[in-house]
């Protein structure tokens, strides 16, 4: 018998039991579709049901497989072991045939005709989630049609064949009474229909900002005319896009979860003191805390003829109130607006602003009613994100950042920016709502100035009663540091080799080639390096955040302790570690004041001829940026960057652009509303061994409670909140001496759908300067077992070793770990 993980109930083989999770509790096959095993302990979990059986069949036995009710089986074995004649059945027939057992038949014809239905639903979905063209889709569900019809009718066929006569009638008045599934899937039209009935979509509404006219052909007459044209912005409702997303019951766990602020901590955004200083957010626990995203992308290839013409703006938007990992998933970075980049010159940013800074308006008075609590949740945008082009562009100021005043948090002009290291420094003057008002209150009283200190214009979002610009901190390390600052002063370092003949162009991009990045980089190897007069080395902020990590490693040999040009990237690497670390403490908001101090002081004594770019001096705001909304690692621009993706592979053709990539993501989003696991848990094939073969035999037992002569289950990987964690890594378990406590994982056991590491132990000597590395001595004892969910970081790091190997093991940091 096996046992179902959902009710407990016993079911006597796979066939059933999968039959029982399908139509009674509705899991359909999807790609995240999650079957636990509930025999003995088993712990195993499967994304399709063919592996489930598998697993059943082999690990845990199986009867032989019945497409027939176990009951009805047993009571027509009965039947004939006594002898039953044909009179006998057909008395057992008309018996059954009484008011209840009607009714009871009826209610379960409706019930698996409804599953089905949605079985066939979400078969589509995923036609669909999956990038598939409506015509595409149209052809499958046609074809499935058919075949399920040609089933039906040689079912029925060979039932008939094989009943006696008086039955006939009856049997064929049943499948006349089953209708195939997918005749309610079979136009767009009732695909439409049933997915806004079954997920309440949140429809995309569309606003005309004017009308133009364009010449185009007429296709019958072959003549040229003008036609109206409207031009015009899709926007997705953000309050009713709240109301849906709270619906989801892991975001209302996860938002009810509880907030413990530490002293001189910093670990989200409300721990700075925007949050504890801002009027709603300072007075309203629950209120939402809403930060927008906003970019530009290029829907076409960005190398054909189509290029610029289908370029699109877009603007995001995720809840702070969830931790951090919620907010990593790309399902969770909901739509607002998406327009051509055109409209903006044509009509300006507040035309386009405008539908959603109303209804931001009223989340700031009237709320929005969700089921966490009785009263209406009121909320406002608590950050605007992006890269320095589009924040400049969304808030009014100077999109020329070789512009006088090109600095958004400070009023320092072209030249100071040059010699300010510090905003402790006099002179230095900070953004307020005062300044910003007489800025443009000076616009509006001379219209034929183009700017003043940096501003164009006015922002539609300082209408907002509890946001205002220039409290806006948010800064975008990926494209300040990694490709920005760090490719331009890592150029500077190879060249600085080349310069001093200590190694040849080709020798150096071998080397880079060469060099063992480990298991964790092996898809972020930097490629060819671009050696020319430009300020950057043509990689992306994946490969440069792996180069100018293992640089030290790659080219520590070449340079001496005392070399100025090697102390100047060791600097860049403290700062680089601070500022991407998820938990900051005051002491190093203070460290790295005067790390950057340090830093662009020895730059300009080393390259007097280099300049400082603006991304050098946005750098120096970044402590306060900290103070203000905690760890700036939540504000970057990488992940909503990835979300991109989705309507770059989803658009089929360009007509109506940006209402069909919309419609496709709405769709795709309820989708996987309804069937995503947040907590993603997946793990590598699995392997049933005695608990006394295991390495750490006993701390595995004392650990999970188990007895060494039981079986475990292995496997060489496993994946939480999407970070894989392999036998062979390192992981970070606590600090001592403030030093960290690495251990390696040498095997991972799955236990009551939980993830559990067994590590080995291993000695921190120190922290190796020139080579910005802890150097580490691995040893075979003793164990340690530890919960994946239960690890003091999160990332797993890679043992690796230098160039012209020392002999010594290193593991390099992600980031300062406290």
């Amino acid at each position: 018998m096996f046992t179902c993980f959902i009710c407990k109930t016993l079911h006597s083989n796979s066939y059933s039991i999968c039959r029982h999770l399908k139509f009674h509790h509705g899991l359909y096959p999807g790609k995240y579709l999650r079957l636990s095993c509930a025999e003995n302990g088993c712990s195993s979990v499967f994304g399709t049901y063919s592996g489930f059986k598998k697993h059943l069949v082999r690990i845990h036995g199986n009867r032989v497989p019945s497409h027939v009710h176990d009951i009805d089986r047993g009571s027509k074995e009965s039947e004939s072991q006594g002898g039953c004649d044909h009179a006998a059945f057909e008395n057992a027939a008309l018996e059954s045939n009484s008011t209840e057992r009607e009714g009871q038949a009826r209610q379960s014809a409706s019930v698996t005709e409804v599953k089905l239905n949605d079985m066939c639903g979400s078969l589509v979905a995923q036609l669909q989630t999956n990038m598939l063209s409506q015509s595409s889709v149209q052809i499958a569900v046609e074809t499935i049609e058919e075949l399920v019809d040609g089933i039906q009718t040689k079912t029925k066929e060979a039932v008939l064949s094989n009943i006696p006569s008086e039955l006939c009638e009856t049997v064929e008045k049943c499948f006349l009474s089953i209708e195939n599934p997918l005749i309610k899937l079979n136009t767009l039209a009732k695909r439409q229909r049933y997915y806004e009935d079954k997920w309440q979509i949140v429809q995309p509404v569309e606003h005309v900002l004017g009308v133009r006219f364009d010449i185009r052909r007429d296709k019958k007459t072959g003549m040229y005319s003008q036609v109206p044209v409207r031009d015009k912005i899709v926007y997705v409702p953000v309050l009713e896009t709240l109301s849906s997303m709270f619906n989801n019951k892991e975001i209302v766990e996860a938002f009810h979860q509880t907030k413990e602020r530490k002293d001189c901590f910093y670990e989200d955004i409300c721990d700075g003191e925007y949050v504890t200083t801002n009027r709603l957010f300072s007075l309203d626990k629950n209120a939402l805390q809403l930060q927008l995203y906003y970019d530009d992308f290029e829907a076409a290839n960005p190398l054909g003829s189509k290029k610029g013409i289908h370029k699109l703006g877009c603007m995001y938007f995720i809840l702070r109130n969830l931790p951090p990992k919620f907010n990593s998933v790309l399902m969770n970075i909901q739509l607002l607006l998406l327009f051509h980049t055109d409209d903006i010159k044509k009509y300006g940013f507040d035309a386009i602003l405008k539908p959603l800074v109303d209804d931001l308006k009223r989340l700031e008075r009237d709320g929005v009613s969700t089921p966490v609590s009785d009263s209406p949740l009121r909320g406002t945008v608590v950050q605007i994100t992006g890269d320095n082009l589009a924040l400049h562009s969304v808030f009014g100021f100077v999109e020329s950042f070789s512009a006088t005043y090109c600095c958004r948090f400070c009023l320092a002009d072209r030249d100071a920016l040059q010699s300010i290291f510090s905003e402790d420094q006099p002179g230095v003057v900070f953004r307020s709502k005062e300044l910003h008002s007489q800025h443009c209150s000076t616009l509006r009283d001379n219209p034929q100035l183009s700017s003043t200190f940096g501003v164009k214009r006015v922002c539609l979002f300082n209408t907002l009663e509890y946001y205002h610009t220039c409290e806006n901190f948010a800064v975008d390390i990926m494209h300040d540091i990694l490709e920005g600052v760090a490719q331009y002063e890592l150029k500077l370092v190879y060249q600085h080799l080349l310069n001093t003949k200590t190694i040849t162009l080709n020798n150096l991009c071998e080397r880079i080639h060469a060099f063992n990045y480990g298991y964790m980089e092996r898809k972020n190897r930097p490629t060819a390096l671009k050696m020319d007069d430009s300020k950057d080395l043509g990689l992306n902020a994946s490969q440069a955040w792996c180069l100018l990590r293992n640089t030290p490693l790659i080219f520590g040999d070449l340079f001496e302790n005392t070399d100025s040009v090697w102390h100047l990237l060791l600097l860049l690497l403290q700062i680089v570690y601070i500022v991407f670390s998820p938990r900051v403490t005051e002491g190093m908001v203070c460290f790295l004041k005067h790390l950057i101090s340090d830093h662009h002081s020895l730059f300009k004594a080393i390259f007097p001829a280099k300049i400082l770019i603006p991304k050098h001096h946005f750098l120096v705001h970044y402590p306060r940026c900290i103070r203000k909304i905690g760890p700036i690692l939540h504000v970057w621009c990488m992940r909503f960057e990835a979300k991109h993706n989705f309507f770059k592979r989803s658009v089929k053709n360009f007509k109506n652009v940006t209402k069909t990539m919309v419609n496709a993501h709405q769709a795709h989003m309820a989708f996987y509303w309804e069937t995503f696991n947040f907590e993603r848990f997946e793990h590598g094939p699995i392997h049933i061994e005695m608990v006394s073969n295991l390495e750490g035999c006993e701390v595995i037992c004392q650990g999970l409670k188990l007895s060494s002569h039981c079986d475990a289950h292995t496997t060489s990987w496993v994946k939480y909140f999407g970070t894989e964690y392999h036998v062979g890594l390192f992981v970070c378990c606590g600090l001592q001496s403030d030093m960290p406590v690495f251990k390696k994982i040498v095997n991972v056991i799955l236990k009551d759908g939980c993830a559990h590491l067994v590590l080995c132990e291993v000695v921190t000597l120190g922290f190796d300067d020139h080579f910005s590395a802890f150097c580490i001595e691995e040893r075979p004892y003793p164990f340690d077992i530890v919960s994946v969910a239960g690890l003091f970081h999160y990332k797993p790091f890679d043992k690796q070793f230098s160039y012209n190997s020392d002999g010594n093991v290193y593991i390099l940091p992600h980031c300062h770990l406290c």
